[in-house]
């Protein structure tokens, strides 16, 4: 699940920090994925089960549902300096225009039911989905904030509408809409081909077949706006397959790099076999000079240092000579791993020469975040070097637009850091 505005919330309503004056987009997204009807048929996201909410948010939440179209009445639930985001993607301010726009906006009431809820001292935040009849139709984040006089009230709230999320095809004259409306020129297309070979996916019929035309589906839609958009191929490093089909796309020259993803293909770098397979995929793709973007996050519990350490001492020597992108700063998003990272950027300040190449996208690393990892995250930015930072945004939702926005209104770097994460194009452009 994810959430528009994120972790934007918490920090406006919360700890009132004034956004950065430096409002320039970023010149190209490092992390941009397209969806063929057959690949899109594999994606979107199973609703997540409810929580209780502690009871006097429950009132809160059974409160709104009672006056949903009660504009006096929905006043009192929300502070007077809250803000809520529009669907037609503007901000609405103040405890009037909020109750005059919410009391009039649904004909039919809705229910707000959490899957997530974390109140610390007098601030919260909650995560859940509009719902009818148990049936969810949007999500939502907000913020809380408990006054004076005891009672809990929503300082800030951000709907997604329609949602949960389910996907459907999505092409490259979409991607350049939401590119556009981010004021953003370029993006890297990331095949998501090791779909097809996930095992999380298994018994797909004709899986080759289908790696394959998700490849090529992926560059044709890429070729219709050569000028802004650059195709990378994808495969599950594991399969027999792999080093054919990373040849044939190479010597195609219709992709630009290779993208990775060791937790949707089952990577395992604590296990030696699969630590020398993906080795040999290296030394190819290095030998191809091909780019690599790499998901290093996997489903393993412990997944942190040891991994990173694995990756940098054991897999990162294989490709001395092409771009490495770290995808979502070592983590999985929302969020990042910062033990993972810890590795990196240590080895980065010291001058390791295996980090030459070395980069790390952004991609929802922002969203849904505390105010204490937003700052620990941008300590680690300043330890690896703007320079090594590409922003990405993913999929989506949220689109490139809303991505940027959480960027650089909630991680506290200074105008001229993020000027210069905004200005940073990979080599591989």
């Amino acid at each position: 699940m994810k959430i528009l505005i994120g972790s934007l919330l918490l920090a406006a309503a919360c700890a009132h920090v004034a956004p950065p004056s430096c409002d320039v987009a970023p010149a190209a997204d490092h992390h941009q994925h397209l969806l063929s009807a057959e690949a899109a048929k594999l994606g979107g996201d199973p609703p997540l089960p409810a929580v209780a909410a502690p009871p006097e948010i429950a009132r809160l939440l059974a409160d709104r549902t009672a006056h949903w179209n009660d504009a006096k009445a929905i006043a009192d639930l929300f502070t007077e300096d809250s803000i809520v985001y529009s669907t037609d993607h503007n901000w609405i301010r103040g405890r009037a225009a909020v109750s005059e726009y919410l009391g009039g906006r649904f004909a039919r009431a809705y229910d707000v039911t959490p899957v997530m809820v974390q109140l610390d001292g007098n601030t919260g935040t909650l995560v859940g989905y509009f719902t009818r009849a148990g049936k969810p139709f949007g999500e939502v984040q907000m913020a809380l904030r408990k006054g004076g006089d005891g009672v809990w009230r929503i300082a800030a709230e951000s709907p997604v509408f329609p949602g949960p999320d389910s996907r459907s095809e999505y092409t490259a004259e979409q991607l350049i809409a939401k590119l556009d409306a981010a004021g953003i020129r370029r993006a890297a297309v990331l095949s998501t081909a090791y779909w097809f070979g996930s095992p999380f996916h298994p018994n797909v019929e004709n899986e080759l077949a289908k790696v394959r035309a998700e490849n090529d589906w992926a560059a044709e839609q890429a070729a219709r706006y050569p000028d802004r958009l650059i195709a990378f191929m994808s495969v599950n490093p594991l399969k027999d397959y792999a080093l054919q089909e990373l040849e044939r796309c190479a010597k195609s020259g219709r992709f630009r790099g290779v993208k990775l993803h060791f937790g949707n293909s089952g990577v395992d770098v604590k296990n030696p076999q699969h630590v020398e397979t993906v080795k040999q995929f290296f030394r190819a793709a290095n030998r191809l000079r091909m780019p690599i973007v790499v998901h290093l996050w996997t489903l393993d519990r412990t997944y942190g240092r040891e991994h990173a350490e694995i990756f940098l001492n054991q897999l990162l020597p294989e490709v001395p000579d092409v771009v490495v992108q770290i995808a979502h700063f070592a983590g999985g998003g929302p969020g990042y791993t910062d033990e993972a990272l810890g590795v990196y950027a240590d080895a980065i300040q010291k001058g390791d020469p295996r980090t030459k190449n070395l980069y790390f996208d952004i991609a929802t690393v922002a969203d849904e975040q505390s105010e204490a990892t937003l700052k620990q995250f941008a300590a680690r930015i300043r330890q690896v070097g703007v320079k090594r930072v590409l922003y990405g945004s993913d999929l989506g939702p949220p689109y490139a637009r809303q991505e940027w926005m959480t960027f650089r209104t909630t991680v506290p770097l200074t105008d001229e850091e993020i000027r210069a994460i905004a200005e940073n194009v990979a080599p591989y452009f």
